[in-house]
């Protein structure tokens, strides 16, 4: 027995088991990817087993695990060129390439087969979200007497499989943690740098504004009331990252006051505006203390967007088993892009800055497991903030 051969160790059926648990244990996906190949090598009888990143456009070939050790042929952290090797092959094929004996196998002029005179090879390529990653290979430099069986073929596919989704899952917590990361920055620089500056600016277009008169006055209250605005933005931003961080648990609580309370709150601010409100005596539902910011944001928006002395008609209805915040105002309408952010569609900026509190208010809903409606009307806007009924809870 040569040193690329052992000795099968494990039955077709306890590999495949052994692949299958790997997709549930809660192990780092450096492990994972060493028990793969070290899965194989001992069901196909082979030493050596490696699973590859690849880089076609820098012709490139690495090996990411594998079960040499450091010095021996093929070890982790080893490169090459992609066209060096049968994985060149392997990248562009859904189905295992394999070879029991290459040289015998019409692959004797193949550039790879020339360069390491592997007769065995076992491959499939490896897909992370779609698009090609790598392989996942078993090589050995004797020849095999039989081909490779189905089983062993299957075997290789659901090893290529548990590859993918092993590795998805590690590049997706690692999304999510620089995501994390990136919040926290932006955050600090809105919370500290840009507000303390935008205080700044506010605090002296305000002088400018109390030392001055007439076209200097008014350009001066123009960059006050536009850094107000920036101000909020930033505020805004905050609690939405607050959100990222604290996911709110809905339970059973009466909506009737946070309703009521965010129907105060735009009131107090916005002394123009007509806001009528009807709800019942209570209306259990499944809700958090921030669905107040969710309305006060829908109530704010439509106080400012919906046009000179606005009327905004606010009712909490309760359904069979669904309660709905109905906020109707008579305004020009939702523009297309709002009713995009709303409903989930899109997350982009919207021009005059409403955006990233409409932002607030899907985000607040989605984690309430509620639901935004915008039903279509002949005039003005309707939103509806649709929240699970709870039963009613007699009081003590």
């Amino acid at each position: 027995m040569t040193r690329t051969e052992r000795s099968p160790s494990l039955s077709g059926e306890e590999a495949r088991s052994q692949l299958y648990s790997l997709l549930h244990r809660s192990i780092p996906s450096k492990k994972a990817i060493d028990e793969v190949i070290e899965i194989g090598a001992n069901y196909l009888g082979v030493n050596h087993g490696h699973i590859t990143e690849i880089d076609e456009d820098e012709n490139r070939w690495e090996v990411i695990g594998s079960t040499d050790a450091p010095e021996g042929p093929y070890p982790a952290g080893l490169t090459s060129k992609l066209s060096d090797s049968y994985c060149r092959r392997t990248i562009h094929q859904s189905t295992p390439l394999a070879l029991h004996d290459a040289g015998n196998q019409g692959r004797a002029d193949d550039h790879a087969y020339q360069l390491h005179q592997l007769d065995t090879y076992l491959g499939i390529r490896i897909q992370v979200f779609g698009e090609p990653y790598g392989t996942v290979c078993f090589v050995g430099s004797e020849p095999r007497e039989n081909p490779f069986s189905e089983a062993e073929q299957i075997f290789i596919e659901l090893a290529g499989e548990v590859l993918q989704k092993r590795l998805e899952g590690a590049h997706h917590e690692k999304d999510l943690t620089n995501r994390d990361r990136l919040i926290s920055v932006l955050n600090r620089i809105l919370r500290h740098n840009l507000r303390n500056d935008l205080n700044v600016v506010q605090g002296t277009a305000q002088l400018l504004e109390e030392r001055t008169s007439g076209e200097t006055a008014q350009l001066a209250s123009t960059i006050d009331s536009t850094t107000a605005e920036l101000l909020s933005v930033a505020e805004k931003a905050r609690e939405l990252e607050k959100l990222t961080r604290s996911v709110p648990v809905a339970r059973p609580i009466d909506i009737v006051p946070k309703v009521e309370d965010a129907v105060r709150d735009v009131r107090e601010r916005h002394h123009s505006v007509d806001i009528s409100l009807s709800v019942p005596d209570r209306a259990m539902s499944f809700a958090d203390s921030q669905l107040s910011d969710a309305v006060s944001e829908l109530l704010t928006n439509a106080a400012k967007h919906a046009g000179e002395d606005p009327t905004i008609a606010v009712e909490v209805n309760r359904g069979t088993d669904r309660t709905t915040i109905e906020v109707s105002d008579d305004g020009p309408g939702l523009p297309s892009g709002e009713r995009r952010v709303l409903t989930g569609a899109t997350e982009t900026a919207l021009d005059h800055g409403s955006g990233i509190g409409l932002v607030l208010v899907y985000w607040i809903l989605t984690n309430l497991d509620g639901e935004i409606e915008v039903p279509p009307t002949s005039s003005g806007t309707t939103v509806e903030l649709q929240l699970q009924q709870a039963a009613s809870i007699a009081p003590e």
